[in-house]
């Protein structure tokens, strides 16, 4: 597949099952904040290492699914499933959930404000917290538009920005400086 194809686009791209529509469109806007907190999360993760830095992975490959839901429009989303296309359900939302659960229950959440900087990581885990805050907003707005399938992509996305607070404080524990 050529990702070039030297002939412009005009403004306009492809959805799943191929609709044609505008990139300025809040459905774009939606899937390519992900895209852009996708990437963020892959410069969080560069920082971190052992199980953090695979819980990273997994939620950056948990963002794939996530994406494609929203490059789908409102009227195509039952073909994901007649396709066989995976998309996030209860099971990943309650990943998220037993994580804050056992942060919260573990002592690792701190209490006041808190300023990005410390480490590289924490500054990382920090930023990809707001560009999560970023991504919900424009899929608020999607679903204010009526154009969301299914209000599940705000309930995963809120518990994610939440889970990365909490990660962000938690790579504070040691306190080392980088």
């Amino acid at each position: 597949m050529k990702i070039s194809t030297k002939t412009g686009d005009a403004g306009r791209t492809k959805l799943m099952f191929g609709r044609d529509v505008s990139k300025a469109s809040q459905r774009v806007r939606a899937y390519g904040a992900l895209d852009d907190f996708s990437a963020t999360l892959g410069l969080a993760r560069s920082f971190a290492c052992g199980e953090l830095a695979e819980f990273v992975l997994e939620l950056q490959k948990s963002l794939v699914f996530l994406m494609t839901e929203l490059a789908t429009d409102k009227a195509d989303f039952p073909k994901l499933a007649e396709k066989n296309i995976r998309t996030l359900g209860g099971a990943d939302l309650e990943v998220l959930e037993k994580k804050i659960e056992a942060s919260e229950a573990a002592g690792d959440v701190f209490s006041g404000w808190a300023h990005s900087g410390e480490t590289h990581l924490q500054a990382a885990l920090d930023m990809a917290r707001a560009r999560c805050r970023a991504a919900e907003r424009e899929i608020a707005a999607l679903a204010e538009s009526g154009e969301l399938a299914r209000p599940f992509p705000l309930a995963y996305i809120n518990r994610l920005s939440d889970l990365l607070w909490i990660l962000a404080q938690q790579s504070l524990k040691d306190g080392r400086k980088e």
